[in-house]
């Protein structure tokens, strides 16, 4: 009866050592956004696209993989797809920097920098990669800008989430001042 109960017991220690080594392992880490780039309101006349390039760092153990990418304005509601006031379509770029930083959509095609640009769903990150927003703005109302970004990703077979601030998109008139 005693070997009975040791061997239960040492079976129910790795059981519980297993998963909580798992669940550790599976949900280190995190994303840590490290360059910013602020857009004149005015590129974005006419309904034209503007392209911005943001750096971040993974830091933890394994390497994500990228599900999907999500807006928030200051109001709390998402950017949809079918949005009145932004579009914003991600991209990852496959450069050794972050070459486009901010520029409109036309020199972008012009110097063949969207050749290095990439969906992002299902990219595998390793350390450090460039995300590329391409911008549309259509609305009124340039103070519900960008507050957050959601990134949801898969590491180990584990769907996880994680919230990154924005400070803004917009370069405000009241931050010239």
């Amino acid at each position: 009866m005693k070997k009975t109960i040791a061997i239960l017991s040492v079976i129910t220690i790795l059981i519980i050592s297993f998963w909580w080594t798992f669940h550790y392992v599976s949900r280190d880490g995190e994303f840590t956004k490290w360059s910013h780039g602020n857009v004149p309101i005015d590129l974005f006349d006419d309904g034209k696209a503007v392209y911005i390039g943001y750096d971040f760092r993974w830091e933890g153990i394994g390497s994500p993989t990228l599900e999907k990418v999500e807006f928030f304005k200051r109001d709390g509601s998402i950017v949809a797809k079918d949005d009145d006031e932004f579009r914003i379509e991600p991209f990852i770029e496959k450069s050794n920097t972050n070459t486009i930083g901010i520029l409109d959509e036309e020199n972008v095609k012009d110097e063949g920098l969207d050749k290095n640009l990439f969906p992002y769903e299902g990219f595998q990150i390793d350390k450090d990669f460039s995300l590329v927003l391409r911008v549309e703005f259509h609305g009124d109302n340039a103070d519900n800008d960008i507050r957050e970004m959601r990134l949801s990703y898969k590491k180990y077979g584990v769907t996880q989430s994680q919230y990154i601030p924005f400070e803004n998109i917009f370069i405000h008139e009241d931050e010239d001042e």
